[in-house]
């Protein structure tokens, strides 16, 4: 699997769209890694995990082409994770070109609700030949082409989920939005050989809620998966989803997390899985 970071951070972005704290002041200042657009990930140009409202611009700046994009896996309805008016944007007049395959988004029942209620019905009547939905079910397989989806159970509110995403015998668990995993969830991953994780990393130093991970989360989500054999010495470990709030930029991130042979994902970053 070829992985593509397209945004790396939280809800607001990073700098904050409206904010002044010193550490938006000095990414604007900065630029390059310290940039972080809301959080997506493409994954062999096919299969795209979350709808941000920062898509266009991602796909400018990376020379990404989208034209090719089969699958959409939704984590959940929050709107800088499922950005739904996108969705307009692959029917025509507004998608040129040659004829394509419809579009399959997945997701929970939530995700369907949610497009029918921002799209209403003469628009999803509209999107019909373009796209279609199906609805995943929590620790049940889904095969997607050439890939199997497994939903997650996530702690970000009802209904979220992080993914278990295998192709050709290798496997990313994709885990943002959410806090230390559930209970349910360790135990489905038990056993199960991965070798790629994308891990949650919103309030690094500090943590005001339950719904996102800390340093310390990460450290301890990376030796319980080797624990539990579900990862070895050759398991790769980003952490992604940053807030500004925790004030560090991306290379101190990068020197905190090296000491615990966690790395630092960055908007464009490419990873062979």
């Amino acid at each position: 699997m070829h992985i593509r970071y397209l945004g790396t951070g939280s809800a607001e972005g990073f700098p904050g769209v409206f904010c002044q704290c010193p550490a938006c002041e000095a990414a604007r200042a900065e630029g390059g890694r310290n940039i972080r657009r809301r959080a997506s990930m493409l994954i062999d140009g096919a299969l795209l995990v979350d709808l941000s409202p920062d898509l266009l611009v991602n796909s400018l700046d990376g020379k990404v082409d989208l034209g090719g994009l089969q699958y959409l896996l939704i984590t959940h309805i929050h709107a800088a994770h499922f950005y739904v008016s996108e969705l307009k944007n692959l029917r025509t007049p507004y998608a040129l070109g040659a004829d394509r395959e419809r579009v399959g988004v997945f997701g929970g029942a939530a995700v369907r609700t949610r497009m029918e209620l921002v799209l209403g019905a003469e628009e999803m009547e509209r999107l019909a030949p373009f796209l279609y939905f199906e609805e995943l079910k929590l620790f049940e397989p889904h095969p997607l082409g050439p890939y199997t989806v497994t939903p997650l159970q996530a702690r970000h509110g009802k209904g979220a989920f992080i993914y278990l995403i295998e192709k050709d015998g290798r496997a990313l668990l994709y885990g943002n939005d959410t806090g230390f995993f559930p209970e349910e969830t360790w135990d489905y991953l038990t056993g199960r050989h991965i070798d790629f994780v994308s891990m949650d990393c919103t309030n690094p130093i500090h943590s005001d809620t339950q719904n996102h991970m800390t340093l310390e989360d990460n450290i301890t989500v990376k030796r319980r998966l080797f624990q539990q054999k579900s990862a070895s010495a050759h398991t790769r470990y980003l952490a992604t989803h940053f807030s500004h709030t925790s004030g560090l930029l991306h290379r101190p991130l990068e020197e905190r997390l090296r000491l615990y042979g966690i790395g630092v994902a960055y908007d464009g970053l490419e990873v062979e899985v």
